[in-house]
């Protein structure tokens, strides 16, 4: 599997979804307001004002919509208190937009303006699961990302010039994948993803997040060594300035 590629169609995904769940937050809000303005019209002193009971419903969904999408990115469980606002909201909605069926006993009615309601309520509820659950893999697809290219960046390279047609090659010293350490040329010893044994404790140490120091200590080699290979791994990243 390439976790680069898998990374950017789980992100993709993501993306579209919540490009969905606003689709389908729209078209609700439309549908509702056409069908509940006359509804609180009828009952209302001022007839003009028939919409505002509609949008003030829906404006409080889109805020409980909106506030649990940053918190569901951050792996936040939004609690009690905001799930029964959106089922307040939600009930709001349904009630609006099935009353005038139900009092006039058109249970055909009901069903198909109760449509729109349910959709919103029950997509309220799905989409925090779904962002955290992506935000879950899209995490752990990027650490192996990150992994996988700290690797590439520790891994020791041969160049090859060709100085006839001023070209310079560079490959990994170790191509294929091995079950155990293995002795280079120049007797070092290499593990299975073509490190040494040094620089595979360095790499380790940096995806742990230990300082230079602490790596220098754990690896047995100079805090100065240690630190040039972390400038290069940050520098691989695209961290540096």
């Amino acid at each position: 599997m390439n976790v680069t590629e898998e990374l950017r169609s789980v992100t993709r995904t993501r993306k579209l979804l919540n490009a969905m769940l606003w689709l389908i937050v729209l078209g609700a809000i439309f549908y509702s307001l056409m069908t509940s303005t006359p509804l609180v019209s009828a009952h209302s002193h001022w007839a003009w004002s028939g919409w505002a009971l509609g949008a003030l419903t829906d404006a409080a969904f889109i805020l409980s919509i909106s506030a649990d999408a940053v918190l569901s990115r951050h792996g936040i469980s939004s609690g009690r208190w905001p799930t029964a606002f959106r089922w307040v909201t939600g009930l709001a909605s349904l009630f609006l937009n099935t009353w005038s069926s139900v009092a006039e006993r058109d249970w055909v009615g009901v069903a198909i303006h109760a449509i729109a309601p349910a959709i919103l309520i029950c997509a309220a509820e799905v989409a925090p699961i779904y962002r955290r659950k992506f935000r879950d893999l899209e995490t752990a697809l990027n650490a192996l990302v990150t992994e996988e290219k700290v690797t590439q960046l520790v891994t020791p390279k041969r160049v090859t010039r060709n100085k006839k047609e001023s070209v310079v090659t560079v490959t990994p010293l170790v191509t294929a994948p091995v079950t155990g350490p293995l002795v280079t040329a120049e007797e070092k010893e290499v593990t299975k993803e073509g490190l040494s044994v040094a620089k595979q404790g360095i790499r380790d140490a940096y995806l742990e997040g230990l300082s230079a120091t602490e790596a220098a200590k754990k690896v047995g080699k100079s805090r100065p060594y240690v630190s040039k290979v972390y400038k290069e791994i940050r520098e691989g990243l695209g961290l540096t300035a």
